[in-house]
């Protein structure tokens, strides 16, 4: 259009004149600096007015020479502002008529001078940047071939990639896209530019990094493979840049680099990786350009080797049944595309995925669960090596590196073969289980769909019901170790009584080691699901396996310490589990195998605890068929932890005991011979305990007084009787209430327990004791231990009531509960009548 409005029009011969000696005069040495810039404005207007206006082909061939070598000469002018319109007219000297081949040799000589890094820079940034549109405008308009200037073009821009200005830097990088695509010859000077383009890469201007690896796509033809090495990895630095305008660039370059590059073939393993990150971009425009690209590379890359693929093309097999819902299978294309290079993408891929930086890790996370998803089951020829990769970035701090790696899990799970994936797993696994190893597992149990193969679902489960693995401690293992229980149940695999109970091993040890509950919970659910879907049996789960379990579990109990981790599961399969004969014949050894006083105290601490939830399950006939082996606990168990020693640790440890002691004794269903056995040591063994630091020990003492005393009546020697509650009298003056108040009660137990025509006059001085001891506490403050007092001097008083009334006679008068004592004496007085 501008062409067509152009004027045909001669230059009169005074436009002429006044042209040439306006040239001279700038070429003059003597001529100040006002005037040449005169000058210079002058031939800037004349070059100004031509808008409109061309010259003639052959007319005035010698003022266009003598305009170009002036102003080419104030190029190098002292004044920076004669530079700068010398620069300036130049430029649209250029646009309005062909520079000729003789002015552009000389134009390039300076433009060197000035833009290369010499004595004779140019120092203004400004004129720099004008001389770099010169340079452009030449290029762009030059109607000869450029071949002989390539050098001097390539020396300058060169320079200027790396020059300080930023605009300098940017024309620059236009000045070598433009170049590339208006030679043919651009190939003999195209690798000069790579050192400066990289060096320029990571400058801070966004507009900068972005135009110079536009460049670097144009000059990529032209280097070898190591130059070519070194920029994939600088473009691949640059996909991590935080302006979406600079990877857009990188994307678009390397795309068009997959498409039409002339050796792509050789470097396909080198950008395939970069264009698969450019789909995981954050930005929306970027994923979308990126897959367009990718989709294009891939059906030009089946198109040109349509001989290989015609099977594949003209008979495509059917879409895998139940496609993972999460991912978009990929083209045949791409898929082929990454099939054929997945050897060489994918170890140094894999070197990656343990950097130092973590946004090189989620990158390397992400293009790794692409390239599982293009190969498809061709994963197979690389899986240890993709198994290794996956564990260490499901390892990772990041969240999103944990995320894709357990997505190619998933994937592995569904394309892989199972047997041959649950061999490398597992040989993996094996010789140091880590929760790694099961998040992995879980994430393939997860991808797979339909049953496992039989062999490979028992070598799975055998695997995890190992102690190693069935009794880790740390939360995040356990979790890991319900996800692959779910997965091997949710999957529809048979499971028959052996895997049944391998599973339910898996489940209980983590209930019993767990302390989370969110992971208890979970395991409880799994059991139910567990007992639904077993094919084997209906009998609930615990009935089916807890005898083998717990038999399994105690072999070596005698070596249980505190810190054992069976010792937890035994306690959660004895709190939940139902009792039988067989099974506390099983248990009870277990509890006098870890009571010995040599054992730690927190472990005896925790059998203790035990024991009390152990008799409450315990029916009547449970206590009348194991009576011996109860009597065989309690002389061997409980009773040397009833011994004093000194300690906070140990008080606590005789308060258990007495509390395990009368869970056992408060049985109703207790039968009389056990107390004749126990009985010998049973009633020194109280005696001691009324004296005990812990109250909650007297007051459970007293009441196994009051439970025993009147089985032992009979069995036992009545003097020890006698002289056990005689010590018992001193808990009258106890700290605490309910042990006085109980102690009343032991009294009167002890008093009824005899036959009704035992002679207590054999005992007299002991009854007395009892009588003065007593009555004093009947001015106690206490109501209810006041009111104790009198019910057991009133249910006792017959057992020898003179000498009570003699008691109360010979005290009276100092008791100011002097009501009390009437209504006693006149109780007493109708017992004696």
């Amino acid at each position: 259009m501008e062409s067509d409005c152009k004027e045909n029009r001669k230059i009169s011969l005074e436009e002429t004149k006044n042209l040439k000696v306006a040239c001279e005069k700038i070429s003059l040495k003597g001529t100040d600096i006002i005037s040449r810039r005169n000058y210079l404005k002058e031939i800037q207007n004349f070059i100004s007015s031509l808008t409109g206006v061309s010259f003639e082909e052959e007319q005035n061939d010698d003022i266009k020479d003598t305009i170009f070598k002036s102003l080419i000469l104030a190029l190098s002018d002292d004044s920076e502002k004669c530079r700068e319109i010398a620069a300036t007219t130049l430029k649209h000297a250029c646009f309005h008529f062909p520079i000729t081949e003789a002015s552009l040799t000389s134009l390039l000589s300076t433009l060197a001078l000035r833009l290369n890094r010499t004595d004779e820079q140019e120092k203004s940034e400004e004129v720099r940047l004008l001389e770099m549109d010169v340079l452009f405008q030449v290029i762009d308009t030059y109607p000869g071939d450029l071949m002989p200037f390539l050098s001097d073009m390539s020396s300058i821009i060169s320079s200027c990639i790396v020059d300080e200005c930023p605009e300098v830097k940017r024309k620059s990088c236009q000045c070598l896209t433009l170049l590339a695509t208006k030679t043919p010859h651009f190939h003999m000077v195209g690798g000069n530019f790579l050192k400066p383009l990289l060096s320029t890469l990571a400058h801070q201007h966004l507009k900068t990094r972005a135009l110079c690896i536009r460049a670097l796509g144009c000059i990529a033809d032209h280097i070898n493979s190591d130059e070519f090495k070194e920029t994939a990895s600088h473009l691949a630095q640059r996909l991590f840049d935080r302006s979406p305008v600079v990877r857009t660039a990188v994307t678009e370059v390397v795309g068009e680099m997959l498409l039409s590059l002339k050796d792509r073939y050789s470097y396909f393993h080198r950008l395939i990786p970069l264009l698969l990150s450019a789909l995981y971009d954050d930005v929306e425009e970027i994923r979308s350009k990126a897959l367009d690209l990718w989709i294009k590379a891939g059906n030009q890359y089946l198109s040109e080797n349509e001989k290989d693929f015609k099977d594949l093309i003209d008979y495509p097999r059917p879409d895998p049944v139940d496609y993972p819902e999460s991912a978009s299978r990929p083209t045949l294309g791409c898929r082929t595309l990454v099939q054929r290079h997945l050897y060489n993408i994918l170890q140094p891929l894999l070197n990656d995925i343990g950097d130092w930086v973590v946004e090189t890790r989620v990158k390397t996370s992400q293009v790794l669960y692409s390239l599982v998803l293009h190969a498809e089951d061709k994963i197979t020829i690389k899986l240890p090596s993709v198994l290794e990769g996956i564990l260490l970035g499901a390892v990772d701090d990041n969240k999103e590196v944990v995320e894709y790696s357990l997505k190619a899990s998933e994937l592995l799970g569904y394309f892989v073969s199972p047997p041959l994936l649950c061999d490398s797993i597992l040989s993996m696994a094996h010789p140091n289980p880590t929760w790694v190893h099961l998040s992995v597992l879980a994430a393939i149990l997860r991808g797979h769909s339909g049953p496992l193969p039989r062999e490979c679902f028992s070598a799975i489960c055998k695997f995890l019901a190992d102690p190693s693995v069935a009794r880790f401690r740390e939360p995040k293992e356990q979790a890991n170790l319900l996800l692959c229980v779910e997965g091997l149940i949710s999957n529809g695999n048979a499971i028959d009584s052996s895997i049944s109970y391998e599973l339910f091993t898996i489940l209980v040890s983590i209930s019993g080691l767990t302390t989370n509950e969110q992971i208890t919970s979970k395991s409880q659910e799994l059991l139910k699901e567990l007992e639904n879907v077993q094919s084997c049996s209906e009998v609930p789960l615990l009935q089916q396996h807890n005898f083998e379990f717990v038999k399994s579990l105690i072999e070596n109990n005698e070596l249980w310490t505190c810190h054992s981790p069976e010792m937890p599961i035994f306690k959660f399969v004895v709190e939940q589990g139902c009792f039988d004969t067989d099974m506390a014949g099983l248990i009870f050894p277990v509890f006098i195998n870890n009571l010995f006083p040599a054992k730690e105290a927190k472990l005896r601490s925790q059998m203790l605890s035990l024991l009390i939830p152990v008799f409450k399950k315990l029916s009547p006939f449970h206590f009348e068929a194991m009576s011996e082996k109860i009597l065989d606990l309690i002389k061997s168990g409980i009773f040397p932890n009833l011994t004093w020693s000194a300690g906070k640790t140990a008080c606590s440890l005789r308060t258990l005991a007495t509390a395990s002691l009368y869970e056992i004794l408060n049985q109703s269903d207790v039968r009389k011979e056990m107390f004749k056995s126990l009985g010998a040591d049973l009633l020194p063994t109280l005696s001691t305990l009324l004296e005990d630091d812990a109250a909650t020990t007297r007051l459970l003492s007293c009441k196994i007084m009051e439970r025993a005393l009147p089985d032992l009546v009979g069995s036992v020697d009545d003097l020890k009787i006698h002289r056990t509650c005689y010590e018992l009298l001193g808990c009258m003056d106890d700290q605490s209430d309910e042990v006085r108040l109980m102690a009343t009660k032991v009294l009167k137990a002890y008093v009824k327990s005899f036959p009704s025509d035992y002679d207590w006059k054999l005992y007299r001085s002991y009854m007395k004791h009892m009588f003065e001891t007593v009555l004093v506490h009947l001015d106690d403050g206490n109501g209810k231990i006041q009111q104790g007092v009198l019910e057991l001097l009133k249910d006792v008083a017959f057992a020898a009531p003179d000498v009570l009334l003699e008691e109360i006679e010979a005290k009276k008068y100092m008791m100011a509960a002097g009501d009390i004592c009437d209504d006693l004496v006149e109780h007493v007085k109708q017992i004696k009548i």
